[in-house]
């Protein structure tokens, strides 16, 4: 478990600072999602500030790439020519916990609990809701430019398609 107690020689509002800045740069991420709804596919907007430059992930839990944070983001919103795994879903809300962290100096480790829900597309045929819950396990670093993702690996608790009721009780 991470110990999120400061080190007694650390300056508390250092301390402090630097706790917000790992806390904004873990929800950076999932504003990169959640602002982008249906076609709009530029989470890279937020993510080139969310990671660092060679950041790379684990989404092997969820069937997604091991690789490089904009692999993830292809697989994630396709690359133009082919859609991605998102691309069955009109819209959706990435909601996080208050991350655990442990600071090393000017690198840390967060895990950060979410839930995600997302609707499927009204052109798909069907009215799935789709939900998940897990953890976001995260190397950070801090560089010039403030906090950053070095690594992160995602971590399902569940996944869940609901098939929800359409108009008129069908």
């Amino acid at each position: 478990m991470l110990d999120e107690k400061m080190n007694g020689a650390v300056d508390p509002a250092l301390y402090a600072m630097d706790r917000i800045g790992i806390q904004d740069t873990i929800s950076r991420y999932s504003m990169g999602q959640d602002a982008h709804q249906g076609d709009d596919s530029n989470i890279l907007q937020e993510w080139e500030r969310t990671f660092a430059s060679d950041g790379t992930v684990d989404y092997s839990a969820a069937g997604g790439p091991k690789g490089s944070f904009r692999e993830l983001a292809k697989w994630m919103r396709g690359d133009g020519d082919s859609p991605g795994s998102m691309s069955y879903f009109s819209n959706w809300q990435h909601m996080l916990s208050l991350p655990m962290v442990k600071l090393l100096g000017d690198v840390a480790e967060a895990r950060t609990d979410f839930f995600a829900t997302h609707r499927s597309r009204g052109d798909t045929g069907t009215n799935v809701h789709y939900n998940a819950a897990g953890a976001f396990h995260d190397d950070l670093v801090k560089t010039e430019a403030g906090w950053r993702i070095k690594f992160r690996r995602l971590e399902l608790y569940f996944a869940d398609p609901i098939q929800i009721a359409g108009a008129g009780g069908e």
